[in-house]
């Protein structure tokens, strides 16, 4: 294993969370996999280690604040200090924006905002505490620089979540911890897989530079490159990784 590559991914039990796991682990790092569904979450673990990666699950709920510090407790317990956080997990809900209720609006920014926002800080105290220098990656979305209607909260939570990265990288510039945004284009996955092969997916697609979706493997070499503990260079940035979907 190598020194300072402990990485906790959110939003691990599918799509674009366990693939980052996956890469993660090829590169060297011991994966702390998070979400709720532990069962997936298991299977994911017992893959990497197949391939001779290191990785563990961890039950997460980013909605549920209070249990932050335990879990990051028990984290560290299976596999030391995390030198890294991937802010993978988060969701939409699909309506116009005049038919969104207020409980719509709070499932998504806890979900993608909030949860995050506190996560983080949870993670950066610690690392305060022990000089460490942490790296914090949030994923972002092609809809923080593209209105896609029918995503109003989602979208916004998006521009916050990249602005976050910024507020967050300049806060702790000098406590040697980088934060910066992966922003991915249109990714098929299976939580999405279905729309794409609808017609309203396939003319969405027709409407893209190159006609195509993106697949997670697209975005390996992105995150392997954020979560380096060698980048103290980069911080405060936003990578769009869009295959030119927003030209």
């Amino acid at each position: 294993m190598s020194d300072n590559k402990t990485v906790l991914v959110t939003g691990a039990s599918s799509g674009l969370g366990a693939q980052f796991c996956r890469a993660l682990a090829a590169d060297g790092f011991t994966v702390i996999a998070a979400a709720r569904r532990i069962d997936k979450l298991q299977s994911i673990c017992e893959e990497i280690r197949s391939a001779g990666g290191q990785a563990h699950p961890l039950a997460l709920d980013v909605t549920d604040i209070d249990s932050f510090k335990a879990a990051v407790d028990q984290a560290e317990t299976m596999a030391g200090d995390i030198h890294c956080l991937v802010n993978n997990a988060g969701s939409s809900i699909s309506k116009k924006a005049i038919d969104m209720t207020p409980q719509d609006f709070d499932f998504v920014m806890d979900l993608n905002l909030k949860g995050p926002y506190f996560l983080s800080t949870e993670l950066a105290r610690r690392w305060m505490g022990k000089g460490i220098a942490g790296r914090i990656v949030n994923v972002g979305s092609v809809s923080d620089r593209k209105a896609i209607p029918g995503h109003t909260v989602y979208g916004t939570s998006k521009s916050a979540i990249a602005r976050l990265s910024q507020q967050f990288a300049r806060e702790w510039i000098n406590k040697g911890i980088c934060v910066n945004t992966l922003a991915p284009g249109y990714i098929k996955t299976e939580l999405n897989a279905e729309f794409f092969d609808t017609p309203p997916g396939q003319a969405l697609t027709a409407t893209m530079p190159r006609k195509r979706v993106g697949v997670p493997s697209d975005l390996d070499k992105a995150i392997v490159y954020l979560c380096q503990p060698g980048q103290d260079f980069l911080t405060g940035q936003t990578l769009a990784l869009d295959d030119g979907q927003c030209l």
